[in-house]
């Protein structure tokens, strides 16, 4: 990769040296480690910063795996610095080369281009973020820029409509088109504005207020209304604000991708997905600004994709490209610098029947001219939220999934329609979707060509949700109806594949050619991986199981497809065979979705497409989802009133995961050491001091604590918004008082500890027992703005590998009788910091 110089020269006055800034290159995708080179006299010099990582942890063990010393900049952060050798190459050539232990990253020659030779993949950097003691070898940390040509994918089969493009073209794409950017994200990212513009968005928001006075909200409540409907012309914000665009940048940057400092959970990925709804469901200008002198702009690549969007503007295919067309354009851009021919993107607004027609208009008008220029062909699966069907307080009909039936029913003809989708966070069991996947297949029905693609084994919550998702397939084939051609997304945690139910969904794949997805990146940096030994794609590969591989939006994740296959190939020891494997499995793939695309295309009545549509739909009055009796679930907000109660804000919540975060097949078992730690902290806590919160099922290690209660703790659960009867009677029964979530669902509990707990105020983890739940809930507790004191049982496998990636932040407990000594000191620590 070729990075052009941006030197500019400074003779230093009184000495006759010239000294000049030669260049800059990232050993990311994300810009999160920079490389700066200066030359002086012959001599080049680097310095190597990770200035978008707070805690330090990732440039001290980058440093540490390299042998290299830290050194600290003028502001105080730590950096790396030293000399870039010399060499005369094979034509007389001076080269200079940049080297991380004894691998070669860069080659940088006179005339100021770089070339890139390793890099340092988004995994391995989000691993070395979380803990002080990174242990993953140095090879599989910097690894070379070299895919064997004949294994090189050519396609992205996993990735999401608005997580495609990389922040900085997001930015340009909101300053081309001057969308409006709202005050409470300037105030959330802490945006600095000249004068000028804070008196225009003072004057705004005194408009809004007196606009809004009448609404029933106040305080921060109100506050949010009126600075999330305030609004600057991105364009001015960066262009008419160029002395703070430097500082500005790297903020917005950061927003539009998952948290730098370690793994995220879900919590953060809708966050994520707000700040970039800004820019890719945009609310555009009215009072345009001239957008010029874009070169001041202080990042190169954003500079040279607004010059590319001007210079599109006199393309007689492109000059009246809507914002939507113009990120189908550069995803395509994107794609075809890594190689990619053929892409299938989920996108949500293909249901909705106010979007779907002219989303389809849009795409119809775009594309040939994008894959002209491009060579990519884009397709898209229609996508559905997995909400569960009928989860209302009456049990009532889905009536929002059915319009997404219908309109999926109306659209799957279309050859820019593959197939569908079932997205969203993987917190119920999928079997609950079972009339939503009955409909779907009967659409299959018609369109021979359509694929079924099911989010599934994403975490270990719900591991039979795979063997589920394709046993409901099945079941829903009508006579004589063929196996529809299925994918799932994920595929990473399913019942061990030597076991009986493992044989049985092996040879379930196996038999139905159902293909599986994996995306390795997003796997870790959603906290769903976290040990890469335990990835199971080697174990499929040779069962004989089809297998490619997607990005999952990979520019939420700083990766892109070559990183992802760079990635799979280093850290998962996959060899040039297994590689292609998959390259032969995507290839069949292509090979038979572009023939369909094609026939369909050549058929398709292209006159006017956004009618055509919208009519189809208007005429699609099927009812998908049968009439079923649905399990009636009470709103816990009604029937839990009386044992509502806020927490007390001068003593410190101590949380015991011990029972109510594991997955569907896991029962807690109680063992003697850990009670005798509980029977410790409850004779020798301070109920003046210290309250407790427990899951909503109060199972096994926190019923213990609700048992042997004698010295009257306060008892906190936090309850999902909707229970059944028997958890209703359940809770009523118990001596707890309730904090009710807005989280319909058990598994997603976890987001409400850390918007009740760990986002505002310090606390105590005793993590005893738990699976993908507590994992998340151990890592909530480490992202958290306040301080928790982790503690976790050694001896529990899967809380334990995750503790070990937080070496430093989580401690592990060893049940030898000491263990409650610093759980209790721990809450006297907090409580004289507060003093």
């Amino acid at each position: 990769m070729g990075f052009p110089s941006f030197a500019v020269r400074i003779i230093a006055e009184g000495q006759g040296l010239t000294m000049a800034y030669f260049g800059r290159f990232y050993l990311d995708q994300e810009k999160d480690l920079i490389v700066t080179l200066d030359l002086e006299d012959g001599v080049m010099r680097y310095v190597l910063e990770t200035p978008n990582h707070t805690t330090g942890n990732l440039i001290t063990n980058l440093a540490k795996i390299c042998g290299l010393p830290i050194s600290l900049s003028e502001t105080g952060m730590r950096i790396i610095e030293g000399t870039v050798p010399c060499y005369i190459d094979a034509y007389n050539r001076e080269v200079y080369i940049f080297r991380l232990g004894n691998t070669k990253t860069a080659s940088i020659y006179a005339d100021g281009t770089i070339e890139r030779k390793a890099s340092i993949p988004a995994i391995s950097k989000t691993l070395m973020s979380q803990t002080k003691n990174y242990n993953i070898d140095f090879e599989k940390t910097v690894v070379k820029t070299y895919i064997p040509a004949a294994c090189k994918f050519r396609s992205d089969l996993h990735t999401h409509m608005n997580a495609n493009l990389h922040p900085d073209l997001l930015i340009a794409l909101g300053i081309h088109h001057q969308i409006l950017y709202p005050l409470y994200y300037i105030k959330k990212l802490e945006l600095k504005l000249n004068e000028r513009q804070k008196r225009q968005l003072e004057q705004e928001r005194e408009r809004k207020k007196e606009e809004y006075r009448d609404l029933p909200l106040s305080g921060k409540y109100m506050d949010r209304k009126i600075d999330d409907n305030v609004y600057l012309n991105f364009a001015d914000l960066i262009l008419n604000n160029t002395e703070n665009a430097s500082y500005n940048i790297p903020r917005i940057r950061r927003s539009l991708a998952v948290m730098k400092d370690g793994q995220a959970v879900f919590t953060n990925l809708e966050k994520v997905y707000l700040y970039r709804y800004v820019f890719c469901r945009p609310v555009l200008s009215k009072e345009k600004i001239a957008l010029n002198h874009v070169e001041l702009i202080p990042d190169e690549d954003i500079v040279r994709a607004l010059k590319q969007m001007e210079e599109d503007r006199r393309n007689p295919s492109y000059k009246n490209f809507t914002l939507f067309q113009d990120k189908l354009l550069w995803t395509a851009r994107s794609y075809r610098k890594c190689g990619i021919t053929y892409a299938e993107i989920s996108d949500t607004s293909l249901v909705k029947k106010s979007a779907a027609p002219h989303v389809l208009k849009q795409i119809h008008e775009a594309m040939p001219a994008i894959t002209e220029e491009t060579g990519v062909t884009l397709r898209f699966l229609a996508a559905l939220r997995r909400i569960p069907v009928g989860i209302g307080p009456e049990g009532t009909e889905d009536l929002h999934m059915q319009e997404n039936l219908q309109v999926l029913k109306a659209v799957s003809g279309d050859p820019y329609v593959a197939g569908s989708d079932i997205v969203g966070e993987e917190i119920n069991d999928i079997r609950e979707l079972s009339s939503v996947i009955e409909a779907i297949v009967k659409i299959a029905a018609d369109n021979p060509s359509f694929v079924i693609r099911i989010h599934a084994g994403e975490n270990d919550s719900l591991k039979e949700n795979v063997l589920n998702s394709i046993l409901l397939v099945k079941e829903s084939l009508e006579e004589n109806q063929p196996f529809p051609r299925m994918r799932i997304g994920h595929g990473l945690y399913t019942p061990n594949l030597s076991s009986a139910k493992g044989k049985q969904l092996l040879k379930l794949i196996r038999e139905n050619h159902v293909v599986l997805e994996f995306q390795i990146t997003s796997n870790v940096r959603l906290n769903n991986l976290s040990a890469l030994g335990n990835h199971p794609l080697k174990q499929y590969l040779s069962n004989g199981i089809l297998c490619v591989q997607g990005t999952d939006g990979g520019a939420l994740y700083g990766t892109n497809s070559i990183d992802e296959e760079l990635s799979l190939g280093k850290l998962l020891d996959l060899s040039e065979e297994e590689l292609l494997s998959m390259r032969k499995t995507e290839e069949e793939i292509i090979r038979v979705s572009m023939e369909e695309f094609n026939d369909k295309l050549s058929s398709m009545d292209h006159r006017n497409v956004e009618a055509y549509y919208a009519e189809r739909i208007d005429h699609t009055k099927e009812e998908f989802l049968p009439a079923k009796s649905h399990k009636a679930l009470l709103s816990s907000d009604l029937v839990l009133e009386e044992k509502m109660k806020k927490m007390p804000e001068k003593q410190i919540p101590l949380i015991i995961a011990g029972g109510s975060f594991n997955n569907d097949s896991h029962e807690t078992r109680m063992k003697e050491e850990w009670t005798d730690l509980l029977d410790e902290i409850l004779e020798k806590g301070d109920p003046e001091k210290m309250f407790f919160v427990v899951g909503h099922a109060m199972k096994a290690y926190e019923k213990y604590i609700l048992d042997h209660n004698d010295k009257g703790f306060e008892v906190y659960a936090i309850v999902p918004a909707l229970i059944s009867e028997k958890e209703k009677e359940k809770i009523q029964d118990s001596e707890v008082f309730v904090r009710v979530s807005i989280i319909a669902s058990a598994m997603g509990l976890y987001k409400s500890f850390y918007y009740e707990i760990f986002k505002r105020r310090p606390s105590v983890l005793l993590a005893l027992d738990g699976n993908s739940a507590g994992m998340n809930l151990v890592q909530e507790a480490k992202n958290g703005k306040k301080k928790c004191r982790i503690f976790v049982n050694g001896k529990s496998r899967m809380l334990a590998q995750k503790a070990r990636t937080l070496e430093g932040y989580a401690k592990l407990l060893k049940g030898d009788g000491s263990d409650g000594k610093d759980i209790l000191s721990a809450v006297d620590e907090i409580l004289q910091e507060g003093k």
